[in-house]
């Protein structure tokens, strides 16, 4: 299984096509959130990146994040504030960190837990639990760069959204 996870792409239509033109064979992209809106910047055109997401939207999981008040140009629902998928024999706890994150889980069981919100990419991994971050693709936030978590059998990779290349990798 191949999988792409991203958050907070904040609108910016050049940066989520460069992901998935470096990415053209996945199976899932999992969005975590601050999808269109966002600052009037470099790439910012939430109606060419809703086009983008749509011609995708049977492969796109997505969770609300806080600046998600503007979707109704995607063709998927964006109204979860978290959801569980089981990839691999694993489950993935996809939110995107505003309301639920690692100091306060839902109720729900889980082996890998996905957030986004800080802009702050993180691969920690405590006890039998991972703790992933992606970071954002536009507006990365102290010392992250952009970058995204690209999944495949078992590890995920950090990858470096302009060098298009991973920085780090965790195993499940």
């Amino acid at each position: 299984m191949k999988v792409l996870i991203v958050s907070d792409i904040h609108g910016n239509y050049n940066n989520m096509k460069k992901v998935i033109e470096d990415n053209p064979s996945f199976d899932y992209l999992l969005l975590l959130g601050d999808i269109l809106s966002g600052p009037y910047i470099e790439g910012y055109n939430p109606e060419e990146l809703a086009d983008l997401l749509n011609r995708y939207k049977n492969k796109i999981i997505p969770v609300k994040g806080n600046c998600d008040y503007d979707t109704e140009l995607l063709d998927f629902p964006v109204d979860k504030l978290y959801i569980t998928v089981p990839i691999d024999n694993k489950l993935f706890l996809m939110t995107h960190g505003h309301y639920y994150n690692r100091d306060s889980l839902p109720d729900v069981p889980f082996d890998v837990l996905l957030t986004g919100h800080t802009h702050v990419s993180i691969l920690d991994k405590e006890v039998n639990k991972l703790y992933l971050n992606p970071g954002s693709i536009t507006l990365p936030r102290r010392e992250s760069i952009k970058s995204y978590i690209y999944y495949e059998d078992g590890t995920f990779m950090l990858k470096d959204l302009e060098k298009n290349k991973a920085i780090k990798t965790i195993g499940i």
